[in-house]
Formats: structure tokens, C-alpha cells, sequence
């Protein structure tokens, strides 16, 4: 992927907040090779072909080998393993538009996903709204990988990149619509990714974050092991937002956090 003019105005520097430049290693078309360095701190972001990569070697952190395994088997069988645990809630297309249709995105709209996992809700989007960018990251190569796949496959133009959502390499103020769906439960700091959401959030912009109930959790021990007690992080979200609001969807296997930056 080209980083475009466009791209680099809203990225920054994860670890300080500045100004990133790109550097060419290898102009060749669509095999041009790229770095991002980082000018005030001097960290350098990886080159890259398919994605930036902000992580600069550090490896996702897993509770223990069992978690890191499942997780490894199910970055490769993402997509049916999915739909399967959205069959209790009445089936993947419905769970999905149960929480995407909560969004609220205008045409011509820079939206934000912060763990896209294989990519799936931005086919969903691009049916759903008008949307005039799509921006996307999550914690896993094997499901960029996967993700740029489907990308393709589909037809959608989106920038993704290898990042962490507790620490967001966007600029203040960048996106029209940000959105969390599935997986916030397993954050170590839940309140800092919220944080940022709302930093990279311009004002008026409403936010969304869906994950699992312990209901679900409990129907997952058999493959997750025990985990700790599922409580939907609303009283995390800063009490200056507005319109705070927290609801049970999925047959309650799952909960919706909603709530609106201030303008």
C-alpha cells in the first residue's frame, strides 16, 4: 500500500505524539519499500509493503501458552470460528448490523476501526453508509494478513496498519466515526484505549464499543479457560462525553457502549 499525502497528514508518532516523515527505501510502484521515522524521538516504524508497522518488534502479549496457542489457531480459521460464536446470538450478518447500524456516519466520513481483525465489518460499512475513508488497525499480523486479503477480494480501499489501540498513531481530532467491536475484554489497560478513541475522535463524533458479557465468557472456558469476571467498562468512559449509554444486545451475550464527544 502507497501511504498517501492524505494518510501521513493524520499519522503520528505512537510513542510521543509527533510529526512522522516517510522515507523511500525502494521505489518500485505498488513493491515501493517505505520507512516512517520519527524525528523527535528517533524511533523508526518498520518498512513496510502491505501496512505500517508501529509495533517495532514488540510481540502481543498473551496471559499464557494455551491463550497464545488458541489465539494462533484461530487467527488461521478466523472467519468460520466467528461465525460460529455469532450463532447464538442469531447469526453473524445480524449481530454485526446490530452494532454497526448504532454508528453514526455521514457520507464522505473518515471512520476508524480499532481491532479490524480479518476486516469484516468495513464490507458491512461500505453497504451500510457512505463513508468517504476507511482506517483500520489491530495487534495480530495474521489477521492484517487475512484482512488485506479480504480487502482485495472485496473491492474496498482502507488503510490499516499494525498498531496497538492503547496507543493510537493517529493525530488529535482526525476521525468522524471511531468504533471498537469485540475483543476490549482482553486489554490491559481498557480506560487508555478509551482514552485514545476519544482523542483521535473530533468533536461531535459519537463512539461504539461492543464485546462480550460473562454470559459468553462463561460458554468460552471450555476453550479460553477461565478468564476474569466480564464487566462492560461504561464507567471508564469520562463522565464529561455525552449521551453515555449501555445496552445488552446479542441475546445478551454481548454489551453495546455508546457515547458522544462533546462539540
Amino acid at each position: 500500500m502507497n501511504i498517501t499525502d492524505n494518510y501521513l497528514r493524520i499519522l503520528q508518532c505512537p510513542k510521543c505524539g509527533s510529526k512522522l516523515d516517510i522515507k523511500m527505501l525502494r521505489d518500485d510502484g505498488p513493491k515501493s519499500l517505505t520507512q516512517l521515522n520519527c524525528g523527535a524521538c528517533g524511533t523508526v516504524y518498520g518498512s513496510f509493503l502491505d501496512y505500517p508497522d508501529f509495533l517495532v518488534g514488540e510481540e502481543l502479549q498473551h496471559p499464557g501458552k494455551w491463550i497464545k496457542f488458541v489465539r494462533s489457531v484461530y487467527a488461521k480459521v478466523y472467519t468460520p470460528a466467528t461465525n460460529l460464536m455469532f450463532a447464538i446470538c442469531g447469526g453473524a450478518d445480524k449481530a454485526r448490523r446490530e452494532v454497526l447500524s448504532r454508528l453514526d456516519i455521514k457520507r464522505g466520513d473518515k471512520v476508524l476501526e480499532t481491532g479490524i481483525g480479518a476486516g469484516e465489518n468495513f464490507e458491512y460499512l461500505k453497504e451500510m453508509f457512505e463513508a468517504g475513508e476507511y482506517y483500520g488497525l489491530d495487534i495480530q499480523k495474521q489477521m492484517l494478513k487475512l484482512c488485506r486479503k479480504n480487502l482485495a477480494k472485496w473491492e474496498i480501499e482502507a488503510m490499516i496498519c499494525l498498531a496497538d489501540a492503547e496507543a493510537l498513531p493517529y493525530r488529535d481530532e482526525s476521525f468522524d466515526s471511531v468504533f471498537h467491536l469485540g475483543a476490549i475484554n482482553l486489554f490491559g489497560d481498557k480506560k487508555k484505549a478509551i482514552d485514545e478513541m476519544i482523542r483521535v475522535a473530533r468533536p461531535g463524533t459519537k463512539i461504539v464499543i461492543a464485546d462480550e458479557t460473562q454470559k459468553a465468557n462463561k460458554l468460552l472456558r471450555f476453550i479460553m479457560g477461565k478468564q476474569e469476571e466480564v464487566v462492560p467498562p461504561v464507567d471508564l468512559v469520562p463522565s464529561d462525553m455525552e449521551d453515555i449509554r449501555l445496552d445488552y444486545i446479542w441475546n445478551d451475550y454481548g454489551y453495546l457502549i455508546e457515547f458522544r464527544k462533546p462539540a
